[in-house]
This record gives C-alpha cells, sequence and structure tokens, in this order.
C-alpha cells in the first residue's frame, strides 16, 4: 500500500459508494432489457402465429433474429469497447432498441418484422457485451462474483416486468394491437436506460492501462473514478497494458478459457432461451388455453425462481464452479423428470407444469445463469471487450439454434422432444464445466492474468485450470 491509499481490491460492500451502487443498477438494467425484449416477443408470437399465419420456420426465425443482431453487434460494440473506451458506447448502444423497438411494432409483414427485429438485436448485442464489463472493471475483486451474479437477477426482474406487460395488454387489447404494443413497449425501457447511463463515467481499469501507455489524460482520468468508487485514493489491479489483439484470447494456456466459453455458453443458451423464450408456448400447449392465463403463470414461475438469483449473489465469492456444476445438473434432473411424468400420464397438470418450470428457473438462476455475466472476468482487460464480445456470438448460436429448432421440435415429436433437448444440453453443461471450469472468486485481475494463461505456485497450493 503506497501513501496511505486503500485496496480496493478487499473492499466489502458497505464500502462501496452510492455512485459505485448506482453504476451497478445502471448495467444490471441492461440485463433487465435483455429479458424484457425476449420475453415480449415470445408473448406476440402468440398472437403473430395466427394473424400472419405463420408457419414453423418463420415462427422460429422471428424467435432467433434478435439474437442474429446480437451475433453480429456483440463482437463490434466489444472490438472497438477495447480501442476506444468503454463509456460512449455503453450509453448509445440502447438507441437501436428504441428506434427499431418501435418501428418493430409499426411493420406490416413478417419481412418488415424480422429485419427491425433483427437491427434489435445489434443494440442488444452491444450491451451484451458492455454491462458486464463495466461492472467487472467497476468492483473490487473481494466482492465482483455479488456483482455480477446480482446484476444478473435482473434478467429475472426484466422477464417478470414482461410477462407482466403482456399479461395487462392481453385483457385490454385484442389482435394486431396487442402485439404491436407490446413490441413497441421496449423502446420505453431503453430510454430510460439511457438517460441513466449518462452519469456514467469511465472504467477505471481500462482507463488506467491506457495511461500505462502514454496517455494522461487517461491515467488521471481512471484514477478520478476509482476515487469516486472508493470514497479516497486507493490501488485497483487493472492488469498488463497493450494493445488488445485477438490472440491474447489464445496465448499460453488461456485457449483453454477460450474453448470453455465457446462451447459452454452457446450450449447453455440453448437449454436457457430454447424455455425462456417459448414458456408461455410450452405453458399454453401443456393445458392453459387462455394466453392472459399463459403469461401470468410465465411470470409465475420467475416470481419463485428469482430466489436463485439471491442464493447466487450470497454464494458466489465464495466459489463459482460448485454453484454452476450442481445448478446445471440439477436443471438436467428436472427436465428428465418432466420427460418421464409426461410419457406416463400424457399430460402436465397445472400444479406439475408450475413444478416443473419453477424448479429449473430457480436452479438456472442459481448456477449457470449467473455465471453468462461472470465470465467477463476471465480475459484480460485490454481485450476484455473483444472477447465478451466473441463470446456473446457464440452464444447467439446457440440461443438462435435453439429457438428456431424448438418449435419444429415441438410440432414433430411434441413436448417430449423439448423437455429432451433442454435435459441434454444443460447435462452436458454441467458435464463441460465440472472438467474445464477455472475457479476465479476473489482473484484480483493481476492474480487472473498471472493464473489463466498458464499456472503459478503460491505457498503451498497451486493454481490452474481444474483449480
Amino acid at each position: 500500500m503506497n501513501n496511505g491509499e486503500k485496496d480496493f481490491e478487499s473492499s466489502g460492500l458497505r464500502d462501496m459508494s452510492r455512485y459505485w451502487w448506482y453504476a451497478w443498477f445502471t448495467a444490471s438494467m441492461g440485463q433487465f432489457v435483455d429479458a424484457y425484449d425476449t420475453l415480449i416477443i415470445g408473448a406476440a408470437l402468440l398472437y403473430l402465429v395466427p394473424l400472419m399465419h405463420l408457419n414453423d420456420v418463420q415462427t422460429g426465425l422471428l424467435a432467433s433474429s434478435a439474437f442474429v443482431g446480437v451475433a453480429v453487434g456483440a463482437p463490434l460494440f466489444g472490438r472497438i469497447a477495447d480501442k476506444v473506451g468503454r463509456r460512449f458506447l455503453y450509453m448509445f448502444d440502447l438507441i437501436f432498441l428504441v428506434v427499431f423497438g418501435f418501428l418493430s411494432g409499426a411493420v406490416g409483414n413478417f419481412t418488415e418484422l424480422f429485419i427491425t427485429r433483427l437491427l434489435v438485436g445489434i443494440g442488444v448485442g452491444g450491451d451484451y457485451a458492455l454491462s458486464p464489463i463495466m461492472i467487472s472493471e467497476y468492483s473490487p475483486a473481494k466482492k465482483r462474483g455479488f456483482a455480477l451474479a446480482s446484476m444478473n437477477s435482473f434478467w429475472g426482474i426484466g422477464s417478470i416486468v414482461g410477462f407482466l406487460t403482456a399479461y395487462g395488454i392481453a385483457v385490454t387489447l385484442h389482435g394486431a394491437m396487442a402485439w404491436r404494443v407490446m413490441l413497441a413497449s421496449e423502446a420505453v425501457w431503453g430510454l430510460v436506460v439511457i438517460g441513466m447511463r449518462s452519469r456514467i463515467l469511465e472504467s477505471p481499469r481500462w482507463a488506467i492501462l491506457k495511461g500505462e501507455m502514454g496517455d494522461e489524460g487517461r491515467k488521471k482520468e481512471g484514477e478520478e473514478v476509482v476515487s469516486k468508487l472508493a470514497g479516497g485514493k486507493a490501488e485497483i489491479s487493472a492488469g498488463k497494458a497493450g494493445k488488445p489483439t485477438v490472440m491474447d484470447l489464445f496465448s499460453g494456456k488461456m485457449w483453454l478459457v477460450t474453448l470453455f466459453v465457446w462451447v459452454w455458453w452457446p450450449v447453455f443458451d440453448v437449454a436457457a432461451y430454447g424455455s425462456n423464450l417459448y414458456t408461455p408456448y410450452i405453458t399454453q400447449g401443456l393445458g392453459l388455453t387462455s394466453k392472459a392465463d399463459a403469461f401470468l403463470a410465465s411470470a409465475l414461475y420467475w416470481v419463485i425462481a428469482m430466489f436463485g438469483y439471491y442464493t447466487a449473489a450470497y454464494l458466489y465469492d465464495k466459489g463459482r464452479k460448485r454453484m454452476v456444476v450442481l445448478g446445471s445438473l440439477l436443471m438436467g434432473v428436472d427436465m428428465f423428470a418432466g420427460l418421464g411424468v409426461y410419457e406416463v400420464l400424457g399430460y402436465f397438470p397445472f400444479p406439475a407444469v408450475m413444478a416443473l418450470f419453477s424448479t429449473y428457473y430457480y436452479f438456472m438462476n442459481f448456477g449457470p445463469g449467473p455465471y453468462t455475466m461472470t465470465l467477463a472476468e476471465l480475459w484480460p482487460t485490454r481485450v476484455r471487450g473483444t472477447a465478451m464480445g466473441l463470446a456473446a456470438t457464440f452464444s447467439r448460436i446457440g440461443a438462435a439454434a435453439s429457438t428456431f429448432v424448438l418449435p419444429s421440435v415441438i410440432h414433430d415429436i411434441g413436448f417430449m422432444g423439448a423437455f429432451l433437448l433442454l435435459g441434454v444440453a444443460i447435462t452436458f453443461v454441467g458435464i463441460w464445466s465440472l472438467f474445464l471450469m477455472p475457479e476465479t472468486a476473489g482473484l484480483t485481475q493481476d492474480q487472473l492474468e498471472e493464473i489463466l494463461p498458464g499456472e503459478r505456485k503460491e505457498g503451498n497450493k497451486r493454481w490452474n485450470l481444474r483449480s
């Protein structure tokens, strides 16, 4: 410690300034709008399919269109963020959501709706790369797990609000007006978040690295942000300075980390988005004939499952790996149990539907769900935007594939096929995590960069990719 400076990395939640909490909230709202966007198109499809006479392929294309946009926007915004900074792009990436979200409610045919949804996804993709990066780089090592896991809880809040909004619209509006208002409503949330983020400052770790490369203005900016976060002068771990290059993702043993993420995230998204987006669709098909009832039931799943996020927030700083492995495997058990019940009975009583999906979402939020945000801590600061953007692109391959294929799976082989697809995907995630997931809880940025590309010994303790 130098000149009486605080050790920011060991700070607890009570040490965090009001500004830190505000920054955490604005980043978390990125998760909120992503969930709202995902769930609102799932609700709108219940109207769009009969009104536009959509076949299974068109239904899948609409459901996956925003994910394709994310696959474009995430690496584009992430790469630029490594070069010019996080703040500017972080403020304005959601303009795509505002403009094209509003226009998606005014289109006249399938093609126009597909294009506007694709463009919405580009903005959401930018936020997929930037929001977890900002929180990872704003948070002390001691509480980074809490910050990222609790941030992901806003996905659940966005889901609940999305379904309740759909319910309110369903009982007050009918026909084309219902789905148009549903889709256009996401523009309002985009405007709210853009306004909130106007007060957010640059990432201190990125700015300090730029200062080490000779940009004194950035160095001063970074130090000022750290002071605002810590309530005074403080030391912060920023990692190694250098020009961002894609090859950093494969240096030393870092290629194992990159490989782990590029496989883990898309397969997880098969299980996550395949269920999330089609929850009302599956719920209605399993016995609830009213659209409004299907929306309300879907919201209730998430109210119950929200407790999983708070369990994760409390425990993530004690270790990420065991929670991801346990949560994934129990999700798989839940889906296989559902498959067995449906195979025996040929139908689902509503209490069984509630139990099935509430359990599935609880363990998703308990383990692997929050880890999608925590992935941001795995790479060096200098190349984090590029890495997170490319990882999000791979994740959207899984999300798009799942949402495109699932309607056809249900149409061809029924809900047993959906249970089997989701169960196999999430069980693989648990097994893959058991063997390749690195444990990163409590490590500073400098320690992460020393450990993850290779391995080191610290006393009698060996850190490596399987620690």
